[in-house]
Parts: C-alpha cells; structure tokens; sequence
C-alpha cells in the first residue's frame, strides 16, 4: 500500500539516486539517450526498494 511515508522515501531516494545513476552509466563521458534510460530504470527500483523496506505502511 503506498502511504506518505513510502512515497517520501521514494521520492527523497530517487533524487538522490538518478545523478550516481548517471556518473555511472555516462558513455565515454558523454549522456546518451540510453545511458538516461538506464539510469532512470535503476534510480526507479532503488527508490522501490528503499521505500518498501524504511517506509511506515499500515498494519
């Protein structure tokens, strides 16, 4: 169930995610249409991770 909590921590760990994301998938230094896919994608499923394991749901 999605709460405020989990959406806090999705949100807060997303933007923290993306920019690590995109150091690390650059193309030759360079940001590519696919490199931004990737990272995007990855950034989406530690989001999804950290907010399903530290946010608060409902019991």
């Amino acid at each position: 169930m999605l709460t405020a909590s989990r959406a806090a921590w999705f949100a807060v760990t997303f933007a923290f995610a993306v920019p690590s994301m995109l150091v690390m998938f650059r193309e030759n230094g360079e940001l590519t249409r696919g490199s931004w896919i990737q990272s995007l994608s990855f950034a989406a499923s530690i989001a999804a991770i950290i907010a399903i394991s530290l946010g608060k749901g409902k019991p």
